[in-house]
């Protein structure tokens, strides 16, 4: 008794293999890159989100010709988010309030823990830092 594959559809073993076997390949490069771009796209809402309460802390001194000193006034600025924190914090200078600083920390636990580019500073003069050490180039 023979039997006859005239006709016959489907895939062989082989196919299937090579199918599975590609797909492991192109999955073991796509998936680091797509947890990078997860990451590196968390970051930006975070910066983006700080520069909103920056902006918000200066609708603030505008309007009452100082920047906000009391802890009751900061507060008011601090967001809470799954993956990042953000607090707003008073830069004195002789006692007098000559700034702020908006700190964004990645919450532990999180994807964000691990982030590069660490706690990210932004200031009332406009500049960035970072506790990695790292660039704007880099983290921005």
């Amino acid at each position: 008794m023979r039997v006859s594959r005239a006709g016959g559809k489907g895939f062989t073993l082989i196919e299937l293999l090579i199918v599975i076997a590609i797909v492991a390949v192109l999955a073991v490069f796509a998936y680091p890159r797509y947890n990078d771009h997860v990451k590196k796209s968390a970051r930006k809402a975070a910066i983006g989100k700080a520069l909103e309460i920056a902006s918000r802390v200066e609708q603030f001194r505008t309007h009452r010709f100082a920047y906000p000193a009391s802890a009751a006034d900061l507060a008011g600025f601090e967001l809470e988010e799954i993956k990042y924190d953000y607090v707003v914090t008073a830069v004195q200078t002789g006692g007098e309030v000559t700034g702020y600083e908006v700190v964004v920390t990645p919450v532990a636990g999180t994807d964000q823990a691990n982030d590069e580019c660490g706690t990210l500073t932004y200031s009332n003069k406009g500049t960035w830092t970072f506790s990695t050490g790292l660039s704007e180039e880099d983290c921005l």
